[in-house]
């Protein structure tokens, strides 16, 4: 059930970013991307298992973050994605905080959701340091690894796949090293970065159709700009 739950979240994840970019443009991208990595770090802390072997849940929403970079980087340019990296690593910083502060306030007598909250956002700071260490350097290197292709070769496909499959082994290895070790024995935790990291490579796949997609929309915000363009025409 777990491989079918997959499937069905990464095309349900996959559309919504290409209804942001129709609806919003750049700024539904920063947007859901901010959104993707708060979601990806908390179900971050569930361990699922798929083929029999040991990944974490949040792999799924947080492999949604490069298609959004790469739309980005695509339309608008690598400074636009760059600027998304940042954004997305702000939110989750932020969001962090505000969650551990929360945990300071004494709860009510009657308060049911304190020891839950404690044991999701507790681990939290270990999973979040993880993923922003992760996140920044994979993120920036598939930027850069998208840009170079780009501009080299012109072809969509290399870049899309190949920035984001050698960016994810960077991202991998940071990210369950910081996260893991020492909560698991050495060979689970290189079983589960081998689990991750298959399981991130077929996502980047996955995706390929979903960015072509996105070539063939126009944003809202464009149309904005072409329709206020002709008005402008006409009132000449």
């Amino acid at each position: 059930m777990n491989i079918l739950f997959a499937v069905l979240y990464l095309v349900v994840t996959f559309t919504i970013t290409l209804l942001a970019y129709k609806f919003f443009g750049k700024i539904g991208l920063y947007i859901w991307i901010c959104i993707s990595i708060i979601i990806s770090n908390i179900q971050s802390v569930k361990l699922i298992d798929i083929f029999g072997l040991t990944t974490v849940l949040g792999n799924v929403a947080y492999s949604n973050i490069y298609l959004a970079t790469d739309i980005l980087n695509e339309k608008y340019g690598s400074k636009s994605a760059n600027k998304s990296v940042l954004f997305g690593f702000c939110s989750m910083v932020l969001f962090s905080a505000l969650m551990l502060l929360a945990l300071l306030f004494i709860p009510n007598v009657y308060d049911t959701s304190q020891e839950s909250l404690h044991n999701i956002f507790m681990i939290v700071p270990r999973i979040t340091a993880a993923s922003l260490a992760a996140y920044l350097a994979s993120q920036f290197l598939d930027v850069y690894i998208f840009s170079k292709l780009k501009q080299k070769y012109n072809k969509l496909w290399l870049s899309n796949n190949i920035g984001t499959i050698v960016s994810q082994i960077v991202d991998t290895i940071i990210f369950v090293t910081i996260a893991y070790i020492g909560t698991m024995p050495i060979k689970e935790l290189f079983i589960t970065m081998g689990t991750i990291y298959a399981l991130k490579v077929i996502i980047a796949l996955a995706d390929t159709g979903f960015i072509y997609i996105s070539k063939k929309i126009t944003p809202k915000e464009i149309e904005n700009i072409v329709e206020t363009k002709k008005e402008e025409i006409e009132d000449i």
